[in-house]
């Protein structure tokens, strides 16, 4: 999977951009500033709907203008063919995605179409950051590869919010009460069992990806459920009754669950380097890749900013490998065209030079000027 063809109009800085892109690298270098980050940007909204930068997408829209849109022509890997994706925001909050020109209800839709991995300055959270980070990981996974995931997951959703609401009245109905623990009893389990599948799944692409790069020991995930699996759900529920009244709070369930990832036996996030917990980032998401990619065929698309600031030389040339090994298309964006150079050099690859928003092609080097 990858896109051929991407126009952005009014998303902060960049007025009217239009790339073709490589079906594999593509290399975006420029001044601080230059909307480098923007480009990878406007990707990620055109598949998640929102932005990685922001939580309000009206701030994202350029400040002279009142919509922005990105759109971008797809080609499929296992089929070969081509569609058309596209979203439009207004700086009155109004959202609206098209695929082939048909209204999509909700953004998840989006999400099923471009499949994307972003890596940034803040992708380290997903080992140093709390549970939150390490369960949205987890469910990318199982999203993009257990289809009957959605259905449960939303289903889960919606009791424990309807349980949470019930918890906050001033007066509880207790029967009520019983009624929504009940169907949220086995939804948990149903999600907690869809989380351990792709995670056991998961095990081998992650030991291949670590097996690629230097200065990592052995890699192992283990997962905590989100309650104390020595007792059932119904006895946890029961013995919790009383502060989660207190607390008008859901205490233990799937929501609660995290994710245990260690080296060598030991919690990563305490005894790995930066640039370590960085690099097992990589693995992680490179291993997520490639079981997406044997299990349906197709490959996703990652965003990498600014790479050079995150990686030393020997493992961004690492990363690189594997990406191609996967067959990804890939954004990578950095500040210096040298950076690149020598990575990139013997593969097909486009570079993309950011400047002033507006597009041209410099006809004696064959980069293009964004």
């Amino acid at each position: 999977m990858f896109l051929s063809q991407l126009d952005i109009f009014q998303v902060r800085n960049l007025e009217s951009v239009r790339a073709s892109c490589h079906p594999q690298a593509n290399i975006i270098y420029g001044p601080n500033g230059s909307g480098k980050t923007s480009f990878l940007e406007s990707i990620y909204m055109l598949g998640r709907g929102r932005s990685f930068r922001h939580r309000d997408l009206r701030v994202v829209v350029n400040n002279a203008a009142d919509e922005l849109v990105v759109s971008a022509r797809l080609t499929r890997d296992s089929t070969g063919s081509n569609h058309q994706l596209g979203i439009k925001r207004t700086s009155k909050g109004r959202f609206e995605a098209r695929v082939d020109g048909n209204s999509l209800q909700s953004a998840v839709q989006l999400v099923s179409e471009l499949p994307l991995q972003l890596i940034d300055a803040h992708s380290f959270m997903l080992l140093e950051g709390g549970p939150l980070q390490r369960r949205q990981f987890l469910d990318w996974g199982v999203f993009h590869v257990e289809h009957g995931y959605t259905d449960v997951w939303r289903r889960f959703q919606k009791t424990l919010k309807q349980r949470n609401q019930l918890l906050r009245h001033g007066r509880i109905d207790e029967e009520l009460l019983r009624v929504w623990t009940a169907e949220l009893i086995p939804l948990c389990e149903q999600v907690t069992d869809f989380r351990r599948r792709y995670l056991s799944g998961l095990a081998e692409p992650l030991e291949k990806a670590v097996s690629a790069f230097d200065g990592l020991g052995q890699v192992s995930l283990e997962y905590y459920c989100g309650w104390d699996e020595s007792r059932t759900l119904q006895e946890v529920y029961a013995h919790d009754q009383a502060r989660d009244v207190v607390t008008r709070s859901t205490s233990h369930g799937a929501h609660r669950a995290d994710i245990k990832i260690k080296v060598d036996g030991q919690p990563a996030a305490d005894h790995l380097s930066r640039g370590q917990i960085k690099l097992l980032v990589y693995a992680l998401k490179l291993a997520q890749a490639s079981h997406y990619r044997e299990k349906s065929g197709e490959s996703c698309l990652f965003l990498l900013d600014d790479l050079p600031a995150e990686l030393d030389y020997q493992h961004r040339g690492q990363v690189i490998a594997y990406l191609n090994h996967l067959g990804c298309q890939y954004f990578v964006t950095g500040v210096d065209k040298q950076d690149f150079e020598c990575l990139v050099e013997k593969l097909p690859h486009k570079m993309f030079h950011m400047e002033h928003g507006a597009t041209s092609v410099d006809e004696t080097t064959g980069i293009e000027s964004l």
